[in-house]
């Protein structure tokens, strides 16, 4: 009896050593833990995903959010904390419901306004119905552009640029719609305003398909207009007003929506699955290669020589075949947007965001006839805000989540790694109050929480120009315009 005494307090001592080594082994100071989330380790995007990423009912909220009338999701940040997860899973939320095709196979969001609906005198500018996608017209947020947020331009392998669009919902139209700067709303209204919790809006990229060209596997397509380009006398590439009906493919989407105790809007933002490779957060090397092909990446380019931008006179146009001479090879320098989110003293973003891949992905392709191809999709990751924090002071400093978050085909030239940068550059380095403060074009405008939004610059000379390069002067509107 002694014996098996003995043997049981034995035992239990070894039980006791064993689980008090693994807490030392897992145990993290505060100051380590700090240290991780701001500078995730190599590696980290293998980390495990909180147990509970995803929600249990997270595919019932994907099949709620096709639904016709669904409204737009924002029940994830009800409560003013909420885990890693939840912010993750509202992106894919609000993916599934932007592209929920209607009875026409047209995906929700392009039945949406567009900022150049904005200043439109028609009854129905506000209303949701098909619109003809109309791409680069005008200035960087009309309806499209051929340039990104910096001036420069992605160019495809077929030579031609990648092209976005906008598109919001009526609750974001009609906040924005009160606040144009054209129409003196942007002075008038209240500075400390926010967009209404509901609103949304979308950017897309678009490739532009050679006749017969086939797209990437599995993308989206549709008709597009999009505007011849000419080199003017000065060297810079721009629009004209003269349209052709052309292919294109979905690359790329960025959803942004206002929820509960986040008027900073959460941003998230999704891409083709064979858009380009994908680097581990925080270890991207210019040493680097990848041996094999991608959209916009060709096998074995050194990663030297990629996210390279070319600008006159590197930059050249063929006016016979609308082609550019420069063409670019991609990569995504922070396969989840370097987040950072520790739980428990684990860091567990990157892992929920590739378990939100899994099952976002599993349940589209589930689905039948055409709506299965946005399985060919994947979230890149989220960025948002603490909690009712957001004001006329806050910052890209402030960024919680993918604090590095870009989009290959959107943001391809503003990539960052870990260290180049302080504090880390996101979407709110250009959507913040400040967005107004120091234009090209005077006079420098207040700032306002409602300025994280650019199209309230619809019909000024404070929007983007649609051009490369970058203007250096303030430019005249022309006619129209």
């Amino acid at each position: 009896m002694k014996r098996m005494v003995a043997k049981k307090h034995y035992f239990l001592l070894v039980v006791v050593l064993a689980v008090a080594a693994l807490c030392l082994l897992d145990y993290k100071a505060p100051a380590a833990q700090a240290a991780q989330a701001a500078h995730p380790a190599q590696g980290a995007q293998y980390s495990s995903a909180d147990q509970s990423c995803p929600d249990s009912h997270f595919q019932e909220y994907l099949g709620n959010a096709l639904k016709p009338d669904a409204l737009f999701p924002v029940q994830e940040t009800v409560k003013k904390h909420n885990p890693d997860c939840n912010f993750h899973q509202w992106s894919w939320e609000a993916f599934v419901w932007a592209t929920a095709l209607d009875d026409k196979g047209v995906p929700r969001f392009l039945g949406l306004p567009t900022p150049s609906d904005l200043l439109s005198k028609s009854g129905n500018a506000r209303e949701i119905h098909v619109r003809p996608l109309k791409l680069a017209a005008r200035g960087f947020e009309g309806t499209g552009a051929f340039v990104q947020a910096d001036n420069n331009v992605l160019v495809a392998p077929n030579g031609y640029p990648v092209y976005g669009s906008i598109h919001m919902n009526q609750m974001y139209f009609d906040t924005a719609k009160k606040n144009l700067i054209a129409t003196g709303g942007y002075l008038s209204e209240n500075q400390d305003s926010t967009f209404t919790v509901g609103a949304a809006v979308f950017k897309a990229t678009w490739l532009r398909l050679d006749p017969g060209q086939k797209p990437p596997e599995g993308a989206y397509t549709t008709e597009a207009q999009v505007p011849d380009l000419m080199t003017t006398k000065d060297g810079v590439i721009v629009a004209t007003s003269k349209f052709k009906t052309v292919k294109v493919a979905l690359v790329g989407l960025h959803v942004t929506g206002a929820t509960p105790h986040h008027p900073e809007f959460l941003w998230g933002t999704f891409e083709h699955n064979l858009n380009t490779p994908e680097v581990p957060d925080n270890t991207f090397s210019t040493s680097g290669s990848n041996p094999n092909n991608y959209t916009f990446y060709k096998a074995n380019t050194p990663f030297d020589k990629v996210n390279q931008a070319a600008a006159p006179p590197v930059l050249t146009l063929d006016p016979a075949t609308q082609k550019l001479s420069h063409v670019t090879n991609a990569v995504l320098e922070n396969e989840t947007g370097g987040e950072n989110q520790v739980e428990n003293g684990k860091l567990v973003g990157p892992g929920n965001i590739r378990a939100l891949n899994n099952s976002g992905q599993s349940f589209l392709k589930g689905l039948k006839g055409p709506e299965s191809k946005f399985a060919n999709y994947k979230l890149i990751g989220t960025v948002w805000m603490d909690p009712d924090t957001y004001n006329t002071n806050s910052t890209n400093a402030n960024a919680v989540g993918s604090i590095y978050l870009a989009n290959t085909t959107a943001e391809t030239f503003a990539q960052q790694l870990s260290t180049e940068f302080t504090p880390p550059q996101n979407c709110f380095s250009c959507h913040k109050p400040v967005s107004y403060a120091k234009p090209l074009c005077p006079p420098a405008l207040n700032n306002r929480t409602i300025a994280l939004s650019h199209v309230l610059a619809e019909g000024t000379n404070y929007a983007i120009q649609n051009q490369v390069p970058k203007p250096t002067s303030c430019p005249t509107p022309k006619a129209g315009q």
